[in-house]
């Protein structure tokens, strides 16, 4: 699978760290576009409608007055305040009675913070409601900015409703005049005109100013900007880091190759005494192995400072948290693989210290379960897995034949009788030894070439006997490898066809479809941007989805038993959703064989103004912004419902507004018949569902004309 590049698409985290902040200290806050006519409300959190007891459907798009929850404890004077706080750029808190949906009143703080873009025009409003009876109440903001320290990183935004970015196009202001400016609207019948700008960007007082900021490094200030990066920060998928791995590959299998051979057949050679006596510099290999080291010491601090790819998907550059993810995975592993022991107990000339050198380095075989991690993305090639299966067995190969001589050098000096593989050796080829002249027996070349030859010949079960095993050690040694050699050439070489056909299924399948896109876009000639969203998509889709089908596993089996899968499939909707727990076991099966599921990447418009309205939306994961004329005027989030009224028209409407999401989202979709065709299966679902069905947004075009006379009356039109 290609790597995961992540949302890096531009994006702001403020609104994103606001929401999920104040959520996770239970605050009840909402948020309101300070660009438009009356300020209206485009976000509105669960504790706000606790608070109140209005629902979502029923604050959006209301002015940010509050005037719904004005009554008759209301004191005029805290509603001009809280109006002159909205007209101007002023941060003010205002004490002041509200009424909830059920005529109770309460005494709350209300909190107005501004919020402005780069160029210093206020873009929105962030009301927070505190109740006076509540100790930190008055502390609020200063919790908030406690807790926000060290929170600009995009990681789990998402976790709550995240609000990505409004479009820097859709700052127009109108031009109005600062005499029009009235004390606050005693109903909802005045509205607030957002001034000029000038008007908005004065007297702003230090209090806002540490609030919004935080410091440039903490809380940025809401613009539309790309994610701030350091200077020194590598992105995951840069064609440097993708060079770096490569030469860290080579560097690995370098390691994997001389380290057992150097700690095997070269530290109790002469060349190891001509080391102790002139020096570190005296053997190029040992000169290759310190510049060895000092690449892998770079390769950590560089992954200290290069970026990944969260559970969200979603590419993290913050250096503490890079820092906190590395130490958790990796840093451990490439530490002690990275420690140059040689070097650390340079100058001791025992015997003893030569050994543990061996041993010690013998650790930087450690990278090699990472390597094995990196290969893992070009496993999916049949060639290339046959090679590196092929790479594998001479890596061990090797490795055997390391251990092989170590034994027979070990064992030699204390055998009676001259009976080891190396005193064999030596008799065969003519060069045997005399142990008063330490340069005696055959050469390194012959020894190497003598014990991978053996564990060769050992691990195919094909063996000779020239070379065999003579001692105990060696014998038992022997075994274990030829018990090594069976598995191996059982499990790898006997299956090869059918380990590839096993494991990689999926990627085969994954590159046929990916094959049909990229033919696709070749043939109709699609643009680079739309090409590259079309790629993007089915990338993700692949991984979301697994490459399975949906429709086609259901397909498989009878009604029934899909039934039962979609009822599944749509639990968390139907049991959340106030509109179906009315519906009977039946009905709910009905419904969830209609409902669809559709994934949407960000950026993806899912409605266009003027498309007709076939069908109702039910946001069940992301979120989504809704614009008229380009200028945000909802954010809507989980579990939350956008369509129209289907009882109310004969007809589907048309519209009135682009639905564009802002993260990957998953919406369940159920067209306008195929409800209405459950309704009438279910007259006595479909009272219930009609008048509990609370759309978060309505996005049809109020000019078409409203049936006053309901479900009847269209349950007549369906029939006539």
């Amino acid at each position: 699978m290609p790597v995961r590049r992540g949302h890096v698409a531009p994006q702001n985290t403020f609104l994103g760290i606001i929401i999920k902040k104040f959520e996770g200290q239970n605050k009840k806050f909402l948020i309101a576009n300070a660009r438009v006519q009356n300020c209206a409300i485009i976000y509105c959190n669960d504790g706000f409608c606790e608070m109140t007891g209005f629902s979502r459907a029923d604050v959006m798009q209301r002015p940010c007055t509050c005037d719904f929850l004005h009554g008759e404890f209301t004191n005029r004077h805290a509603i001009a305040q809280v109006a002159q706080a909205l007209m101007g750029s002023e941060e003010r808190k205002v004490e002041i009675t509200y009424h909830r949906k059920d005529g109770s009143d309460f005494l709350c703080n209300t909190h107005i913070i501004p919020v402005k873009n780069e160029e210093g025009m206020v873009m929105m409003f962030i009301l927070n409601f505190d109740y006076i009876l509540e100790e930190d109440s008055s502390d609020s903001l200063e919790g908030l900015n406690h807790t926000l320290l060290g929170s600009t990183s995009d990681s789990h935004l998402n976790r709550y409703s995240t609000i990505n970015k409004i479009p820097l196009i859709t700052l127009n202001f109108s031009e109005a005049n600062n005499d029009k400016k009235c004390p606050s609207p005693a109903s909802s019948e005045k509205t607030i005109i957002a001034p000029k700008v000038k008007d908005r960007t004065h007297n702003v007082t230090d209090k806002v100013t540490q609030v919004l900021s935080l410091g440039a490094d903490v809380l940025p200030e809401y613009k539309l900007q790309t994610p701030r990066m350091d200077k020194l920060t590598i992105l995951h998928y840069s064609p440097f880091k993708a060079v770096w791995d490569w030469l860290i590959l080579l560097l690995v299998i370098y390691t994997a190759i001389f380290t057992p051979y150097s700690a095997a057949f070269l530290l109790n050679d002469l060349e190891e005494q001509k080391r102790r006596e002139c020096g570190y510099s005296c053997s190029p290999l040992n000169v290759v192995d310190l510049m060895v080291d000092i690449m892998f010491i770079v390769d950590i601090l560089i992954n200290f400072r290069t970026t990944y790819v969260n559970l969200n998907e979603e590419v993290v550059s913050h250096p503490a948290k890079i820092a906190i993810h590395y130490f958790k995975g990796w840093f451990l592993i490439d530490m002690v693989a990275a420690i140059p022991f040689d070097l650390l107990i340079f100058g001791s000339g025992s015997d003893e210290t030569t050994t543990l050198i061996g041993l010690l380095k013998t650790a930087r075989l450690l990278r090699l379960v990472r390597v094995a991690r990196k290969l893992d993305r070009y496993s999916e090639y049949g060639a290339a897995v046959l090679m590196l299966l092929m790479c594998i067995f001479a890596l061990i190969a090797h490795w055997l034949a390391c251990i092989w001589y170590a034994i027979g050098n070990v064992e030699k000096p204390y055998l009676e009788h001259k009976i080891g593989w190396l005193d064999n050796l030596g008799v065969s080829i003519g060069k045997r030894y005399n142990y008063s002249d330490p340069s005696s027996g055959p050469s390194i070349k012959d020894k190497y070439v003598t014990a991978l030859y053996f564990t060769f010949s050992s691990l195919t079960s094909v063996g000779f006997g020239n070379v065999s095993p003579n001692t105990n050690s060696e014998k038992i040694f022997s075994i274990c490898v030829m018990l090594i050699g069976s598995l191996m050439y059982a499990s790898i070489f006997g299956n090869v066809s059918a380990i590839i056909q096993r494991l990689y299924s999926g990627t085969a399948r994954y590159h046929l479809q990916m094959l049909r896109v990229k033919e696709f876009i070749r043939f109709h000639q699609i643009p680079n941007p739309l090409r590259q969203r079309l790629e993007e998509y089915f990338q993700h889709a692949w991984n979301y989805t697994n490459g399975i089908d949906m429709n086609m596993v259901l397909k498989g089996f009878p009604e029934c038993l899909q039934a039962d899968i979609c009822l599944h499939l749509n639990a968390s909707l139907l049991q959340g959703c106030k509109a179906f727990q009315g519906a009977t076991k039946g009905c709910l099966r009905a419904l969830a064989m209609r409902f669809k599921t559709t994934h949407s990447p960000p950026g993806d418009t899912l409605v266009h103004c003027g498309d007709v309205l076939t069908a109702l939306y039910f946001l069940s994961r992301g979120s989504i912004e809704i614009l008229k004329d380009d200028i945000v005027v909802a954010i809507l989030g989980k579990n939350d419902i956008f369509g129209e009224m289907i009882h109310l028209y004969a007809k589907p409407g048309k519209a009135n507004a682009d639905v564009r999401a802002l993260s990957y989202c998953d919406l369940h979709t159920i067209h306008r018949e195929e409800i209405l065709e459950v309704l009438d299966m279910y007259p006595e679902f479909a009272d219930y569902f009609l008048s509990n069905l609370e759309l978060t947004f309505n996005l049809r075009d109020e000019s078409g004309k409203v049936n006053t006379d309901g479900w009847t009356d269209r349950h007549i039109w369906k029939d006539g």
